[in-house]
């Protein structure tokens, strides 16, 4: 059971609420987060496209679809 009987008097108190700083410091974070993730895709994209025109694997370990080979020069 509640101890409290009446809300005669309550008030609301929000954190965070209407335009104050807690709102505008997320909103920068979230679109600053938002900013630098696509900043990392173009380069990650940009790095991969040079890599796979140089006839080079993209990343570490083994070759999946769409890449080339890296098998040492003699076997060719």
């Amino acid at each position: 059971m509640s101890p409290i009987e009446t809300y005669d008097g309550a008030s609301v108190v929000f954190t965070f609420g209407g335009f104050s700083v807690g709102v505008w410091v997320c909103f920068v974070l979230a679109v600053a987060l938002f900013v630098g993730f696509l900043v990392r895709v173009v380069q990650h994209e940009n790095r991969a496209y040079a890599a796979m025109a140089a006839h080079e694997p993209v990343e570490a370990g083994p070759p999946v679809e769409a890449e080339p080979a890296t098998w040492p020069r003699e076997w060719r």
